[in-house]
């Protein structure tokens, strides 16, 4: 009887085939990640627009936007940020009535727990970090609102010394967008922030050192943040140097960051979503960040 031979791959024939799947692999890679970050910044950016239609409604609602955050020792001792306001702005408003402005966001755990601590996924990118809870309460997002050119200090009862050159939001202190001279197309009104995993306060979403970023430095600086001694975590992407020591003496310096390629989502006034790169001039950039200094931002935008 004629039997017929087997045949069957050579240990050389495996190895060239696993190494090319290696390769295709390799080459596909790359691919993938990108289409995942693009994917991500255009859920970010959307996260942004979302924030920015709220605050508008809010704006058509009140007459104003909210302040940066409520705190001025006698009849408001709540450090409510803009966060919290724009709850009811972004399906939130279940959430926004469990809070109780006659209690303290930064004395934590009171009745205004369960807010700090929810981590809603329209504040934050997915591009970054999950978030963690700050010192067990304090829940982090992406996303922090103009407050000018700092550094934002902590006079509590004068809103226009609390900053150098003020922005959208200051403390205690509601504008209108007529307020906004120099046009709601040149003026942003939120951008990005890292977050840091740990008792790092950046992101923090219901406490005033967390949410509000300056206009001082362009996005994705190597230059450190200028933050609260113990509140922050330095890392090489997202670094930081202790400033000051506590809420009473503070003189926050905070730059939009991002972990996209190349730059940072920004909604401007109007509504408006830009990604403006790190090559955005620093002129440019502080024009972006003031209300009504008159200057007009660069072609670089």
């Amino acid at each position: 009887m004629n039997r017929r031979s087997r045949h069957a791959f050579t240990l050389i024939e495996l190895l060239v085939v696993i190494a090319i799947i290696a390769i295709l692999i390799g080459l596909l890679l790359p691919a993938v990640q990108k289409i995942r970050e693009a994917a991500n910044r255009m859920k970010c950016s959307n996260n942004l627009k979302q924030a920015g239609l709220g605050l508008q409604n809010f704006h058509d609602t009140q007459g104003k936007l909210p302040p940066a955050y409520n705190y001025n020792g006698t009849t408001d001792i709540s450090e409510a940020t803009w966060l919290y306001f724009l709850l009811p702005y972004v399906e939130q408003d279940n959430l926004y009535k469990t809070g109780n402005l006659a209690q303290n966001f930064g004395s934590l755990p009171n009745q205004n727990s369960t807010i700090s601590a929810a981590m809603l996924p329209g504040y934050s990118c997915p591009s970054d970090i999950p978030g963690n809870l700050a010192l067990g309460y304090y829940g982090k997002g992406n996303y922090a609102a103009n407050g000018g050119i700092g550094p934002m200090t902590s006079n509590f009862t004068n809103a226009a010394a609390s900053i150098t050159t003020p922005g959208v939001f200051t403390i205690n202190t509601q504008i209108s967008l007529t307020d906004i001279t120099d046009g709601t197309t040149n003026t942003a009104m939120a951008s990005e922030l890292r977050k840091v995993n740990g008792d790092d306060f950046r992101g923090v979403m219901h406490y005033p050192e967390g949410p509000i970023y300056q206009h001082n430095r362009t996005p994705n600086t190597s230059t450190p943040d200028d933050f609260r001694a113990g509140s922050c975590i330095s890392t090489p992407q997202v670094p930081c140097y202790g400033a000051y020591t506590a809420y009473n003496n503070r003189a926050v310096i905070m730059s939009a960051r991002s972990n996209h390629t190349g730059g940072v989502n920004v909604v401007l006034c109007d509504g408006s979503v830009r990604f403006v790169t790190n090559r955005v001039s620093q002129s440019t950039w502080q024009a972006l960040g003031t209300i009504s200094n008159g200057e007009v931002p660069g072609s670089d935008l």
